[in-house]
């Protein structure tokens, strides 16, 4: 596997296809992004070597469970089903694809992969709730969860850059 370069902190695209975008989607989408992270984190136990991409994985799947808890209470609220758009769906099958790969690697390699992939996958989800879930939303109760995931997920990426600095100069 290639080394991952230092461009992995600059700028996070948004998913090439929407689709839709309703409140029934927006949740379809947060749901989207914390399952793929914690299927991200679930991989880490048998295969990271680095006891900080341990406590990183822990962290996401503690925190991106807790999100999922919270939305799900949310919906059942405001009784709201999610509904899946391109940008769901395609998450899903991105996130197929980088587990798979991620899938065979151990030790420093799995490490790299694994914690350059947070960052971007952290920054993507920055900028899919900035552009796109918080612009968007229409019910008063979806919006304070988007709200109050936000400040969650930016201490993620941050939290995310400072383990790729440590893996990446082996610290």
């Amino acid at each position: 596997t290639p080394a991952p370069s230092a461009e992995v902190a600059v700028s996070a695209p948004l998913p090439e296809r929407v689709g839709d975008l309703g409140d029934a989607n927006i949740a379809a989408m947060l749901l989207a992004q914390n399952n793929t992270d914690i299927s991200y984190a679930r991989l880490v136990p048998s295969r990271a070597q680095r006891d900080d991409v341990r406590q990183f994985a822990q962290r996401m799947l503690t925190d991106h469970l807790g999100v999922n808890a919270l939305l799900t209470e949310t919906l059942a609220k405001i009784e709201m089903a999610p509904q899946d758009n391109l940008a769901s769906l395609d998450l899903r099958d991105e996130s197929a694809t980088r587990r798979d790969a991620m899938r065979n690697l151990t030790g420093f390699a799995f490490d790299s992969a694994y914690i350059t992939n947070e960052v971007s996958f952290h920054q993507r989800f920055l900028a899919s709730l900035d552009k796109l879930m918080l612009p968007r939303v229409r019910n008063d109760e979806l919006e304070s969860v988007l709200n109050s995931v936000r400040p969650a997920v930016a201490a993620h990426l941050a939290h995310a850059e400072q383990v790729w600095a440590n893996v990446m100069a082996r610290r």
